[in-house]
């Protein structure tokens, strides 16, 4: 009995992850910057970013407290949830970007050592 009730509704969850994950502005960025060569100063960018979804954040938890309607939580949600995403993107680029300076790093010193043996 329940399993009929509970198709329709999975159908409707799995659709609005797919719709989310093609439409939505953040995740369009996380899969732009997961594609892209990392670099110090793309993981810079997108730590700005972050700090800057922050701060919307809070001027609208301000506006909030202020007396503005409560349904502004939502987008206060979004904003946090948005900029914690930005973040992890941001270390992680970070993370790839000196995993890759060590590699070029060990490259150009390698054949040195070999030639020395």
């Amino acid at each position: 009995m329940l399993l009929p009730l509970a198709v329709p509704v999975v159908a409707a969850v799995v659709l609005a992850h797919r719709l989310f994950q093609a439409v939505a502005p953040s995740n369009i960025l996380i899969a732009r910057v997961r594609s892209a060569r990392p670099s110090p100063l793309r993981a810079g960018a997108l730590a700005s970013l972050a700090m800057m979804l922050l701060f919307l954040g809070h001027c609208l938890t301000v506006v909030i407290a202020s007396g503005a309607p409560g349904w502004l939580n939502l987008m206060v949600l979004v904003l946090l949830w948005d900029a914690i995403k930005v973040m992890l993107a941001a270390v992680i680029m970070a993370a790839r970007s000196a995993t890759a300076a060590v590699r070029r790093l060990v490259r150009r010193t390698a054949p040195r050592h070999a030639a020395a043996f």
